[in-house]
């Protein structure tokens, strides 16, 4: 019957919903259908707030029918990490899936051909494009394949197909910092410093939720609701069952927690709208010893309480296997009993990944129920996660009429939509980083003999990142989009293209290399594909250097060398998750291309950025180390100051290329100037601070003076403080922050123009119990591309004050 409703659906793929007839939602998800035994019940109720909906609809249910709602049933053929829960039958309420994975796709089985949850490039290529309106937009994208998988009932691509139905809960995006270059998940984070984190974050969040519109009244319910991933300093793979960090307020507050307050919060600290994000998953990491899944801290008095991110409502899973863990890993309880009270007590709401918490009756072993029988636990607890976990379903519009709810509507048109289709397109190419041009290499020309080598010419999956989604293609192929051999011998002809892979990205057979450098000696111009792929990291591993694998050092020395001496162009392309170690190559390469995991139209958007056909390179989201990092830095230690210190904020070695770095085939010239309607709070170009003086605003002016004629630029701001704060200060203060970003567009015959305000939360330091203060002395405002562009704006502050209490640390 499911493969008979597959091939309808996919004949009627491209007519509109009313005539296929599958733009409602069929009901497995909804608890207030007309004619549902519920359906006269106050908490079907529309007209009633939905506080007051939550309420009646809680005190109708049953302790063992609470427990059902907060964790897998057995019964629904649905693997526990998925997480089905029960439902209510007494009272019409479906069962409902939690788990559906959105960090770079809809995690969903396709609907056919082309017909697929759109794939975007890798976070960290994503966050090199600086660009809210584009974070913003994949959000919204996402959204809607969302819910429209939700309203065609459509289920996950997992081992437990078709029962996987898809509901309106999504886990991501993936939003730990890049600390070190080493972690085996770093292709699934945005970069490395919290604000840009937390800004992707909150644009992502916004527009998978709908918030925007929600906030405006424009609907009445989210589109979906979309859970932080990993709830918190989740930053090592390996032993990542038993490793929970020591990490000091300092470094909690400024580092790893700073874009979970963004994406949490409903405002930032200047009151502007932020993520709002409805829910988390708690990580196998934790803190000072209390894993995450059962730290009051972290989950209770971080997240929820109003000195912290004040979101009471954020729902709270645990990550697949973290409550056993704390049994057979970590040790922090002592049986499963105190596991399953630990966890809840700890702020807990629902568990994945095991059946500690499900009861006996539906195929679990029973211990939230024993926890409760025993007092180590009370119902009010359970009660408050209870009402949590229904809210989700309620602010989704699962308790309501359908008819007048647009959400309800999307339908298979949503799936891999022409818009996002594009959008996908484009975020390839502004994630793009091109960090070195000499005698401008590139771009290259069309029609010229060009050799395409290197281990990543014919990669599919190695293209993508980690957590890349269930499917890309229909029955987990990878045949749908092309290889970079495919896209450049179409882009370049046949006749015009030769492809060698030379080595392969790990191994030592180097029976290749031969006919590779061949290739390269007859042609006009040679690409060099090189760099890492899942094999070196991925979820459960971390890489054991940073240094290109296998064979692929020696490969690229040889062409680079052999190119040299016969004057014919090379580029190199690194395509890879995290940053990868070239220390030999950067002075022997004349044009260098970070690429990072492009996705399934990489290669094309490959083609259209190296033939000069679009000019819109970002800038690294992440420090590119050089070799000996990883003997100067302990993995497992999260001090980020200790020697050599950690990202651009505080190391202090010679990277091979800083956060921020990235260049254009166009030359820029740009122009900054400060201005405020009070006078007062400039002098001789110099910002004055007082406590409560009027933000200052600085205009900055980007035009092309040279090279192409139409480009991308990106300005970032930083703060940094005097060495009189610098050395009274009793904590980390770091070299410089980030504290704004603007991408723009320029041409020959228009300039850009683009604003930073700046007030006192820019100039703020985390002090050492984690709170951020404004400090009397000398600070400094700088602008700048990140590379031969910056202006400087020095900043007297008058007087000090607390800017922001955080909870302390127990």
């Amino acid at each position: 019957m499911m493969l008979f409703f597959a091939f309808t659906l996919l004949a009627l793929i491209g007519t509109s919903t009313a005539e296929n007839g599958y733009g409602m939602p069929n009901g497995h998800a909804w608890g207030c259908k007309p004619g549902n035994i519920s359906a006269h019940l106050p908490f079907c109720d529309p007209t009633l707030s939905i506080k007051d909906r939550l309420a009646d609809l809680i005190g109708r249910l049953s302790t063992d029918e609470k427990i059902g709602l907060m964790c897998s049933d057995n019964h629904t053929f649905v693997g526990s990490c998925n997480m089905m829960s029960a439902g209510c039958v007494r009272l019409g309420i479906p069962p409902y899936m939690h788990l559906v994975e959105t960090n770079t796709a809809v995690a969903s089985t396709c609907l056919g051909p082309g017909k697929c949850s759109v794939n975007y490039p890798g976070p960290m290529g994503l966050g090199a494009t600086f660009n809210r309106t584009l974070w913003h937009a994949k959000g919204e994208y996402m959204g809607n394949e969302m819910r429209a998988f939700n309203n065609l009932q459509w289920w996950r691509a997992t081992a437990d197909a078709p029962h996987s139905l898809i509901g309106l809960n999504g886990y991501g995006p993936n939003m730990n910092i890049g600390r070190d270059p080493r972690y085996g998940r770093i292709s699934e984070l945005p970069g490395e410093d919290p604000f840009l984190t937390g800004t992707y974050a909150v644009n992502m969040v916004r527009g998978g939720q709908g918030m925007d519109e929600f906030a405006s009244g424009k609907s009445k319910f989210l589109k979906m609701t979309m859970g932080l991933k990993h709830y918190a300093l989740y930053n090592v793979e390996v032993p990542r069952p038993k490793f929970i960090p020591n990490v000091n307020a300092h470094d909690l507050w400024e580092t790893y927690l700073a874009q979970y307050d963004l994406g949490f919060s409903a405002t930032d600290d200047d009151g502007n709208p932020a993520g709002n994000a409805m829910g988390t998953m708690c990580s196998y990491a934790g803190l000072n010893g209390v894993p995450s899944c059962a730290n009051d801290y972290l989950l209770n008095q971080v997240i929820r309480s109003k000195e912290g991110f004040n979101r009471p409502d954020v729902v709270v899973g645990t990550d697949c296997g973290a409550v056993n863990n704390m049994v057979h890993a970590n040790h922090y309880a002592k049986d499963d009993l105190h596991a399953a009270s630990e966890t809840l007590n700890g702020g807990t709401d629902m568990e994945l990944g095991d059946t500690t918490w499900t009861s006996i009756a539906n195929g679990g072993k029973g211990m939230l129920l024993t926890a409760l029988n025993q007092g180590l636990v009370n119902e009010t607890r359970l009660n408050e996660s209870v009402e949590r976990i229904l809210n989700l379903r309620f602010v989704t519009g699962q308790f309501d009429p359908i008819e007048d709810q647009p959400y309800t509507k999307i339908g298979a048109e949503a799936v891999n939509a022409s818009e996002a289709h594009q959008l996908n397109l484009e975020a390839a190419l502004q994630s793009f980083v091109l960090l070195k041009n000499d005698k401008n290499t590139l771009p290259f020309t069309k029609g010229k003999k060009t050799a395409v080598l290197g281990p990543h010419v014919n990669s599919t999956r190695d293209l993508m990142s980690d957590y890349k989604g269930d499917e890309q293609c229909p029955n987990k192929t990878y045949t749908c989009f092309p290889t970079i051999a495919e896209a450049f011998t179409a882009a370049n002809g046949m006749e015009n293209t030769i492809v060698e892979e030379g080595v392969k990205l790990s191994g030592l057979d180097a029976s290749g290399i031969e006919a590779a450098l061949n290739a390269a000696s007859s042609s006009e111009q040679v690409l060099l594909f090189i760099g890492d792929g899942n094999e070196q990291e991925h979820e459960g591993i971390d890489r054991p250097n940073i240094s290109l694998p296998g064979l692929q050092e020696m490969f690229t020395l040889k062409v680079l060398q052999l190119c040299e001496s016969k004057q014919i162009p090379v580029a190199v392309i690194l395509i890879n998750g995290g940053p990868i170690a070239i220390d030999p190559i950067v002075p022997a390469a004349n044009a260098i291309v970070e690429a990072f995991n492009p996705s399934v139209r990489g290669a094309e958007a490959l083609t259209i950025a190296l033939f000069g056909e679009a000019n819109r390179f970002g800038k690294l989201p992440i420090t590119m180390y050089e070799k000996d990092f990883m003997i100067k830095s302990d993995f497992h230690d999260f001090d980020m100051s200790k020697p050599p210190g950690r990202t651009y904020k505080y190391y202090t070695g010679h990277p091979l290329y800083t956060f921020g770095h990235g260049i254009s085939y166009s030359t820029f010239s740009s122009s900054c100037k400060s201005a405020n309607k009070n006078a007062d709070t400039l002098k001789d170009n110099t910002i004055v601070v007082s406590e409560n003086m009027d933000k200052v605003t600085i205009d900055c002016t980007v035009a092309i003076s040279g090279g192409m004629a139409s480009g991308e630029e990106v300005l970032m701001v930083f703060h940094s403080v005097g060495d009189a704060i610098r050395k009274a200060a009793n904590h980390s203060v770091p070299l410089k922050e980030l504290v704004g970003f603007d991408r723009v567009h320029a041409t020959t015959s228009q300039s850009a123009s683009t604003s930073f305000v700046i007030g006192p939360n820019q100039l703020g330091l985390v002090d050492e119990n984690g709170d951020k203060q404004l400090i009397k002395g000398d600070h400094t405002i700088v602008v700048t591309n990140g590379v031969d562009f910056s202006a400087t704006f020095p900043v007297t502050v008058e007087t000090s004050a607390l800017l922001k209490s955080v909870p302390k640390m127990p």
